[in-house]
């Protein structure tokens, strides 16, 4: 009668266990559902997408580049600038010219007039060359006590050696870049948040598993417990069912502790309080068929592909800038001033306006050889980007080669599994039988479903693990980039 009994309990932990392990939808207290959060893998995705800090990031690089890219658009247009002064100078400047050297006294001695005639000749010429000098050439004084000068230039390029042109491309480019690597974070990011999501789910189960199993083993070492009394079971069986149970208990507590670490853990993933309770709406026991057929253009869809061959251009543009440094540079000028507040002999003079245009051209004639050998370098490091290009496409070829692997070997690890936990669900079964008839010994019935029991977790981790490994092959293959945010 107590074999029959004991014989009932393992068969009803089998249903138990296979009926556990196909919920998902936990159901939580009423009280407690203002932090509940019901998270399907899509909506953890997008949750992960919108409070990502790299992602968050790599958004303000894109916003960063545009401004750049604004900027060096600007340097096509004329440069205006506006410049404005005053002066105060304390001591007034004045300016004298001596003309005593310039013209020299007169004098008459050729004989053309008789003496007393030519000497009052040359009296008056004097007189007038002394009052020439005295009320012509008298000192100027010039005051500069607030003075001021305002004035506008314009400058329009109209030749720079192609180095605006080069800089606007350049700054495409780089704003091409900041968002493949928009994309970039985002597929790093998606695949964080399918790992954990998963990693939670398959501790949720192993936790219901062991749950269930530690249940009806407190039942069984009851049962075991009133049968010694009866000796129809010896104390060193009793003693065993004992051991198993606290074993049992013991993993239980541990993967316990392992879930609340793994719900926090995507939490913090997510980018919500670690008060929050997550309830997933996904199941390990649905699994997508394999479909790991590789796309002709997988290469091309990665964003690592795309910065990489972007970095080649950028280093195009660096030789064409370089180059433009040697190169004359063409250009054009106007300006207007207006200058006042200057008085001459205490009296204010008129405003003056002032302005001119100019075109200049400057042309660099003795650093050729400086500029041939800054090109030279400027090549040589784009080759070795090319280099460096070429060696990461191959690993990228591998890359996708080994998550396509990765995914086969997966999809063939469930079908193992399955085989597995059948083989041990009908060992199980024949040990019970057995049991029942006294042909078998009650610790040969717990090692069997010890090894039911761990079947039965392997076909959750492989299922977990064949999940990871496509989200895995999807971002090889370049299908996570354009995921909506």
């Amino acid at each position: 009668m107590k074999r029959a009994a004991i014989t009932y309990c393992f068969i009803l932990m089998l249903c138990g266990l296979n009926f556990t392990t196909a919920q998902t939808n936990d159901s939580l207290p009423a009280s407690s559902t203002d932090s509940v959060l019901y998270l399907s893998l899509d909506s953890c995705r997008a949750m992960t997408l919108r409070n990502n800090i790299d992602i968050r990031i790599a958004q303000k690089n894109i916003e960063k580049a545009e401004a750049e890219k604004s900027a060096a658009l600007s340097n096509y247009f004329p440069k205006i600038s506006a410049n404005a002064g005053a002066m105060y100078m304390f001591k007034d400047m004045q300016f004298i010219k001596n003309l005593e050297e310039y013209i020299p006294p007169f004098s008459i001695d050729d004989g053309s007039f008789s003496p007393e005639m030519g000497t009052d000749i040359e009296k008056l010429l004097n007189m007038l060359r002394s009052e020439l000098i005295i009320r012509v050439w008298e000192p100027i004084t010039v005051s500069l006590k607030g003075a001021f000068l305002a004035n506008i230039t314009l400058q329009q390029p109209i030749f720079a050696g192609g180095r605006i042109v080069s800089g606007n491309k350049m700054a495409k480019i780089g704003v091409e870049m900041a968002q493949e690597n928009n994309r970039l974070q985002k597929s790093n990011a998606i695949v964080e948040a399918d790992k954990m999501y998963w990693l939670y789910i398959s501790v949720k189960e192993k936790v219901k598993l062991a749950e269930t199993y530690s249940g009806l083993l407190d039942n069984l070492v009851k049962m075991v417990s009133d049968a010694a009394t009866t000796d129809m079971i010896s104390n060193n069986d009793l003693m065993k069912v004992k051991v198993q149970r606290d074993k049992v208990k013991m993993e239980l507590q541990k993967a316990r502790s392992g879930l609340e670490l793994t719900r926090m853990a995507l939490c913090k993933t997510l980018g919500v309080s670690y008060d929050t309770q997550i309830v997933p709406t996904d199941t390990v026991v649905q699994t997508n068929e394999h479909f790991a057929l590789t796309p002709p253009n997988a290469l091309e869809r990665r964003p690592e592909y795309q910065l990489m061959q972007k970095m080649i251009a950028i280093k195009e543009g660096e030789i064409k800038l370089v180059r433009g440094n040697y190169l004359p540079t063409i250009g054009m000028a106007a300006s207007y001033a207006y200058v006042g507040g200057v008085k001459v002999q205490g009296k204010n003079t008129h405003p003056q306006n002032l302005s001119n245009v100019m075109a200049t051209i400057s042309i660099p004639i003795t650093n050729w050889w400086e500029g041939s050998q800054k090109i030279k370098s400027a090549r040589v490091d784009k080759n070795i980007a090319e280099l460096e290009v070429e060696k990461n496409l191959k690993l990228i070829e591998l890359e996708i080669k080994q998550a396509e692997l990765n995914m086969t070997d997966a999809f063939t690890r469930i079908n193992m599994c399955d085989e597995a936990l059948e083989q041990t669900k009908e060992n199980l079964r024949i040990m019970t039988d057995r049991y029942e008839l006294d042909l078998e010994t009650l610790p040969a019935l717990l090692e069997a479903q010890a090894q039911w029991q761990n079947a039965y977790s392997e076909l959750i981790d492989a299922r977990i693990d064949f999940r990871i490994k496509e989200t895995e092959y999807l971002k090889a293959i370049g299908e996570l980039t354009g995921y909506p945010q």
